[in-house]
């Protein structure tokens, strides 16, 4: 029977494909994946070299025509391959607003820290990427009406290990110079975003495996190291504080700690807290706004007895444990992978570090964080960095919390608590990282109160006064953590920063209030974004100093000098180092002259002064041989007691 007109074009829109029909499918719908994908973030077809467009498809092809042959069912891995894309999509969206950055190969070591957090998150979709879900969701009923198969054998598996070892060879192929220059890659590591967009999602993220190993150093030599160093500081070589002779000894202030003295009275040695605020920032370092209120009075009020400044950091929006890295070890994220988390990829075992230098003078150390001790593996971390105790949110039953988190208050309390019940003659040293102002920003709460407004620009920017409420919160808690120490008689410095500013704010909030676009920084919006406020008070007399710049590798060090301790040569050199470059981090370098650099583990660093490439080489290898070259580490560099090794200060038992 003949078939008519309507009967055909019913089975041709609703019944199985034919052979050549799901053929072409099959070559059309990897690539239509690839533009969807794409689609979520950015418009590929504006941004994306064509030669690139090319690569992704052989790559998304291959991708397909593995699944094929694993399964033998076109329609099977067609519709799986097509989800699997879908997902990537989805998730990269939901990063990307969540964290500012796109995913990284090394994320994968951030999964049940990013669920963790994940509650207080606004899992939406735009109208656009509901529109993209639909089309990948039609694609898979699609794929679901292919009917060619294959025959089970060992030819099918052949074809599926050609097409990995094609696709491996791909991927080292991305790798080489060539591919950079035949295929027009985007190759400025530090704005990964825009990498994303130029390169395609899966082009940079593959460019991103190269990062998992780290390679040694240039004329790397760890039996050299310390000459380097005192040549080094023997050119006239300032420390940071400036409080010393300029021999880059340390000064008189290393000379009163080994003499058990300090400027602030009787005892010979303060106790030491620190604070590090999640997501404490001013944003309108990035440009002035208005506000119905001021919402951080006090901190910007406190001068007296202080060091106020800016401390620039190399992360935004996330990847919280970066900052801690940079001021517990001095170590820098710009000789490493952009993206990368140390605390979970390369401290896995002991690590000498500035809570060492300080329980070698007696300190008793104490780590505090109140939510999950799995959270960037901190609990195995701490104790690695050689922490005495650490509390997590166990510890914290009862205290006051903000939305869903324990208050900067509740921590404080807890902190007040350790005080208190500490060894009258054990100088303490506690570091805190809060909790209370993680993102998101876009949920309401019976317990919180949003009572700082944006008044400038005309949109409603309830994420944006989410966000400086809490920060008028912690200026709150951190008055009252001041009045009591302010009372007390042992001598305490409590020093606060925050580790980054935050992300996921409204973006008519950043194109009109403050006049960027954060998906495409310059270099100077870049530097106004990678950086916080932080204060160093005490409670007795300390030269009080306006607009210190430092980056947070520089931190610690800069905090010991001006506390009269004695430092390891590994900060000495830091301390030196800051003379000529006081802020590099993972995205730029800033020099004494006040010339800003782009910098990134890719740079060569070749638009740089002399003096600063000569301290960055040093500074690398020093780097690599603290955190890399565990059998050949030159602990005595990164100690101050002699001890030729960690395990002679921790003892046998590396506790």
């Amino acid at each position: 029977m003949k078939e008519t007109v309507r009967q055909k074009a019913s089975r041709i829109l609703f019944g199985p494909f034919g052979k050549k029909l799901s053929l072409a499918f099959f070559i059309v719908c990897p690539i239509v994946s690839f533009y969807l994908l794409e689609l979520f973030i950015h418009n590929p077809f504006a941004d994306i070299h064509f030669g690139l467009q090319l690569f992704s498809w052989l790559l998304y092809l291959l991708f397909y025509g593995i699944c094929f042959f694993l399964t033998g069912h076109l329609s099977g891995a067609c519709a799986l391959a097509t989800f699997l894309v879908m997902a990537v999509g989805l998730l990269n969206y939901f990063v990307l607003a969540f964290r500012g950055s796109p995913i990284l190969p090394w994320d994968i070591y951030s999964i049940g820290t990013a669920v963790s957090v994940a509650d207080n998150q606004s899992f939406t979709l735009t109208p656009r990427a509901l529109i993209i879900c639909v089309c990948f969701l039609l694609l898979i009923l699609l794929s679901l009406r292919c009917r060619l198969r294959l025959p089970f054998g060992r030819t099918r598996f052949v074809a599926a290990a050609a097409g990995v070892f094609s696709m491996a060879a791909l991927i080292l192929y991305l790798q080489t110079d060539n591919a950079k220059n035949t295929l027009g890659i985007y190759r400025e590591a530090f704005t990964q975003g825009y990498a994303y967009n130029q390169n395609g999602f899966v082009v940079s993220y593959l460019m991103n495996t190269r990062y998992l190993t780290i390679d040694k150093p240039k004329g790397y030599n760890d039996e050299e190291l310390a000459d380097e160093i005192t040549d080094l500081l023997s050119e006239d070589a300032i420390p940071v504080s400036g409080d010393s002779s300029g021999d880059g000894s340390g000064g008189s202030a290393a000379d009163s700690a080994a003499k058990g003295e300090t400027d602030g009275g009787e005892n010979s040695l303060p106790n030491i807290i620190v604070i590090m605020n999640e997501a404490f920032s001013d944003l309108s370092v990035v440009n002035d706004f208005d506000t119905n209120k001021e919402y951080m009075p006090f901190f910007n009020s406190l001068t007296e007895d202080a060091v106020c400044g800016t401390a620039y950091v190399s992360i935004i929006g996330g990847n919280t444990s970066n900052s801690e890295f940079e001021f517990l070890t001095g170590d820098t994220m710009a000789f490493l992978p952009v993206g990368s988390t140390p605390y979970q990829q390369y401290i896995d075992s002991d690590l000498p570090s500035f809570v060492d230098i300080l329980n070698e003078q007696g300190y008793h150390s104490i780590a505090m964080h109140p939510y999950y001790a799995s959270g960037w593996d901190r609990k195995l971390v701490y104790d690695a960095l050689g922490f005495d105790e650490s509390y997590f949110i166990d510890d914290f039953a009862g205290a006051e919390r903000l939305r869903t988190y324990v208050s900067d208050w509740g921590m404080y309390e807890k902190v007040i608590d350790l005080f208190e019940n500490k060894e009258n003659d054990e100088p303490l040293f506690l570091f805190g990282v809060t909790m209370q102002n993680h993102s998101g920003y876009s949920k309401d709460y019976s317990n919180f109160n949003v009572d700082v407004h944006v008044t400038s620009g005309d949109g409603d920017y309830h994420n944006a006064d989410s966000y400086l409420s809490l920060i008028a919160q912690s200026d709150r808690a951190y008055e009252r953590l001041i009045q009591y120490f302010s009372q007390t008689e042992e001598d305490t410095i409590i020093v606060m920063f925050g580790d980054h500013q935050p992300t996921n704010l409204e973006t008519g909030f950043f194109n009109d209030v403050l006049g960027i676009d954060p998906s495409n920084l310059s270099l100077e919006e870049t530097m106004l974004r990678y950086q916080t406020p932080f204060k160093i008070w005490a409670n007795f007399d300390i030269e009080e100093k306006q607009d210190v710049e430092l980056s947070v590798n520089y931190l610690g060090t800069y905090l010991m000098e001006l506390a009269g301790l004695s430092t390891s040569e590994y900060q000495k050199f830091l301390s030196s180092m800051a003379e000529v470059m006081p802020a590099i981090t993972a995205n730029y370098i800033i020099d004494s002259n006040g010339n800003l650099y782009a910098y990134s583990v890719d740079s060569d660093g070749s638009d740089l002064p002399e003096s600063c490439r000569s301290y960055l080489s040093l500074y690398q290898q020093l780097q690599y041989n603290h955190l890399f070259d565990n059998g050949n580490r030159q602990d005595s560099l990164f100690l101050i007691g002699g001890e030729d090794s960690l395990s002679d200060l921790r003892g046998e038992s590396g506790e």
